[in-house]
């Protein structure tokens, strides 16, 4: 499902970047993520392809660019 999504949004052109895809996707599930959080037990939250991709994200890049 994630991947199929960030495809989608590439094949489209919606996004020019792999890493802008995936960006689109976290930040128009949000509340989908923030759900996970609520059901899943912590082995199967950490092991969600969603959550595994907000994780490698993070907000380091974002901070950096700040200086």
């Amino acid at each position: 499902m994630v991947h199929s999504e960030i495809d989608d949004l590439l094949l489209r052109g919606k996004a020019a970047t792999a890493y802008e895809a995936e960006e689109m996707f976290l930040d128009s599930h949000l509340l989908d993520l923030v759900q996970l959080v609520k059901e899943l037990s912590n082995d199967n939250f950490e092991r969600h392809e969603a959550i595994k991709l907000l994780m490698s994200h993070g907000s380091r890049p974002r901070e950096d660019s700040r200086r």
